[in-house]
C-alpha cells in the first residue's frame, strides 16, 4: 500500500470535495457509486458519506456532528481502538474493525451499519486504516498497519459454568484488582477514582455501569473476557494481559460482573435487533383510528434498538414498531417504555417527550444525521406538546405559576406565547401533534406550510407507555413529501426524546436505517 500512499490521499480529497458538494445534479445518490470500484475507492466514498459526518474528513474526529456527539467519535489517526481481540498495544484486526461497524458500539453514537452491504463494510475497514497514517521522516505518508502489523488475536479458552463459587472467586479478584476504585463497590461506576477519569483527548469519561450501562463492545462472556484482557485503549481502562491476570480469574471476574447485571438491562442486552426490515401488513379492516385499538395486539411487533447521542443514566432503549396499510393510506404504531409523560415544557427547567420517523427520498439510505444536499429525508416529528393542544389540555404559564399574575398579548388571544404571537409557523394552533418537516443536512431541517401538513398522530401514555400513531396518504402527492408503493420497500430511520432525561434538539436516542416494506 505505501507506494500509492499518495495517490490514495488524492483520491480522498477528491471523495470529500464530491461529498461535500452543493449542487445535486454532481453527485450521484448515495451507496450507488460504489459498484465497480476498486476496494479502497469503494471504502473511501462509503466513509465520505456515512462516517465523515462524525470521525471527520481525515479521520481525526472532528466532524461537523462531533459537537453533539459524547463520548466523542474515534479518532482514527492517533491510531487507537477500543474495541479489539489482540493483545495490549497492538492495534486490531480486520476483523475486529469489520465487527465494530456491523455491530456499532451500544451505548454510544455509534450505531450498527447492517443496513450497508458486507462488501461496503469490508472496503470502509481498509479505507479507515489508510486513515492512520502518519507521517515518516522522509515526509511520506505510511500506514501504521503497514509499519506495525495487527498482533494474532488473544486465545479465549471456554467459558467455565457459572456457580455461586466461581461468582464468590470473582468478587475476590475484582477486590484483588481494586476494580471497585473506578466501578464501584456494587458496579454502578462510582468508585472514588471515578470523578477524574479522562479519555487520551482529555475529555471526562465516567466508568462502565455494570448494572445497567451498555457493554460498548458487546456483553457476552466472550466479549467481555476481551475486554478485561485487551483493556480499551485511549481510556483509562488498563489491560490485564496474562502477566497480570490467569484466565480463570478473568473468566471468575466476567461471571461475577454478569452476576451484578439488573434484570431488565440483562433482558435488553440478549434481544437481537430485527433483521433491519419492518413489515406493513395489509389491513383485513379498516385502519386502526386509534393507538389503543386491539387490532395492533393481533400484530407482532419489530424491535429496533436505539442510541444514545449523549451519555444518560437510563436511556431509553428500543421502540417497538408495527405498521398497517390498506392501499390508500399507511398506519405506523410506534410504542416504548418512558415512566413518566412530560408534555408542554412551560417552566425553563422542563423538557417534552417526542418522537419522529425519518424517511428517505429517494430510497438511498444517506448520513443519519438527517440526510445529504443530494439525498433529503422527509420528518414525521410528533411532540407530546402538541398532542395536549390538540385534546385541550395543553398546560400554560397559567397552570404552572398558578400565583402569578396573567394577561394576553394584543396580538393574540393565548397566555404570554411569543412565539406565536411573532407569526411563528412552528407555535401556531395545531390540528394535527404531528409536524411535517424536510431536511438535507445539519441545519436545513424546515417545516411544510399548513397546506403540506398532512400527517396525522395520536400519543397517548399509560401504565409507563407510549403508544403513538401515525397516519397518512401512502401517495400524498406533495413533492416533499415521501411516497409509499405497495410492493416496495423505504429506507426510515427512529428517533425518540425523553423529557425526564432532558433531551432536546440532537441531544436524544436513535436508530439506524431499517427498510419499511409495504406487504402486497
Amino acid at each position: 500500500m505505501r507506494t500509492h500512499i499518495h495517490s490514495i490521499y488524492l483520491l480522498i480529497a477528491l471523495v470529500i470535495a464530491l461529498a461535500g458538494c452543493s449542487k445535486r445534479e454532481e453527485v450521484a445518490p448515495a451507496m450507488k457509486s460504489t459498484e465497480g470500484l476498486p476496494p479502497l475507492e469503494a471504502g473511501a466514498v462509503v466513509y465520505a458519506q456515512q462516517c465523515a459526518a462524525c470521525h471527520g474528513n481525515n479521520g481525526e474526529g472532528n466532524g461537523p456532528a462531533a459537537v453533539w456527539l459524547y463520548p466523542k467519535p474515534r479518532n482514527f489517526s492517533a491510531g487507537l481502538f477500543k474495541i479489539k481481540s489482540t493483545p495490549g498495544n497492538s492495534l486490531p484486526t480486520d476483523e475486529d474493525l469489520f465487527q465494530t461497524i456491523t455491530r456499532g458500539l451500544p451505548g454510544s453514537s455509534m450505531p450498527s451499519f447492517t443496513f450497508l452491504s458486507e462488501r461496503d463494510r469490508r472496503n470502509v475497514v481498509q479505507y479507515i486504516k489508510v486513515l492512520t497514517s502518519t507521517t515518516d521522516d522522509s515526509g511520506k505518508r505510511v500506514s501504521r498497519f503497514d509499519e506495525h502489523k495487527p498482533e494474532a488475536p488473544m486465545e479465549v479458552p471456554p467459558e467455565p459454568p457459572a456457580t455461586l463459587e466461581t461468582v464468590a472467586q470473582g468478587k475476590l479478584v475484582y477486590d484483588k484488582f481494586k476494580c471497585a476504585a473506578c466501578h464501584g463497590e456494587t458496579g454502578v461506576g462510582d468508585g472514588p477514582s471515578s470523578q477524574g477519569l479522562k479519555d487520551n483527548a482529555g475529555m471526562p469519561l465516567r466508568p462502565r455501569d455494570f448494572n445497567s450501562g451498555s457493554f460498548r463492545g458487546g456483553h457476552t462472556g466472550h466479549d467481555l473476557y476481551l475486554r478485561i484482557a485487551t483493556g480499551m485503549a485511549g481510556t483509562p481502562m488498563p489491560t490485564f494481559g496474562d502477566d497480570a491476570m490467569k484466565p480463570g480469574e478473568r473468566w471468575a471476574v466476567v461471571q461475577y460482573i454478569q452476576s451484578l447485571r439488573r434484570k431488565e438491562s440483562e433482558i435488553n442486552d440478549i434481544l437481537a435487533p430485527a433483521d433491519g426490515v419492518i413489515h406493513a401488513m395489509r389491513a383485513t379492516r379498516s385502519l386502526p383510528t386509534d393507538p389503543g385499538d386491539p387490532l395492533w395486539e393481533t400484530m407482532d411487533s419489530t424491535r429496533v434498538p436505539l442510541n444514545p447521542l449523549w451519555p444518560e443514566a437510563s436511556p431509553i432503549p428500543a421502540v417497538a414498531v408495527r405498521a398497517l396499510h390498506d392501499g390508500r393510506r399507511v398506519a405506523i404504531l410506534l410504542q416504548w417504555r418512558d415512566p413518566s409523560m412530560d408534555g408542554a415544557a412551560v417552566r425553563i427547567q422542563d423538557f417534552q417527550d417526542a418522537a419522529a420517523m425519518q424517511f428517505s427520498m429517494n430510497g438511498t439510505t444517506p448520513f443519519l444525521g438527517m440526510g445529504d444536499a443530494n439525498n433529503p429525508v422527509n420528518l414525521w416529528h410528533w411532540k407530546a406538546s402538541w398532542q395536549q393542544e390538540v385534546e385541550g389540555q395543553r398546560p400554560d404559564v397559567n397552570t404552572a405559576y398558578v400565583s402569578m399574575h396573567a394577561d394576553l398579548y394584543p396580538e393574540t388571544k393565548t397566555l404570554y406565547r411569543t412565539a406565536e404571537a411573532a407569526g411563528n409557523l412552528v407555535a401556531q394552533p395545531h390540528t394535527s401533534s404531528v409536524e411535517d418537516a424536510n431536511a438535507h443536512g445539519f441545519g436545513t431541517l424546515k417545516s411544510q406550510p399548513s397546506s403540506g401538513q398532512n400527517v396525522m398522530g395520536k400519543g397517548v401514555w399509560r401504565d409507563g407507555f407510549w403508544n403513538l400513531m401515525f397516519v397518512r396518504d401512502l401517495r400524498p402527492g406533495d413533492k416533499d413529501d415521501v411516497a409509499f408503493e405497495v410492493g416496495q420497500s423505504k429506507p426510515v430511520a427512529f428517533a425518540v426524546w425523553d423529557g425526564q432525561n432532558r433531551d432536546r434538539n440532537g441531544r436524544k436516542v436513535i436508530s439506524n436505517w431499517y427498510q419499511l416494506h409495504f406487504e402486497p
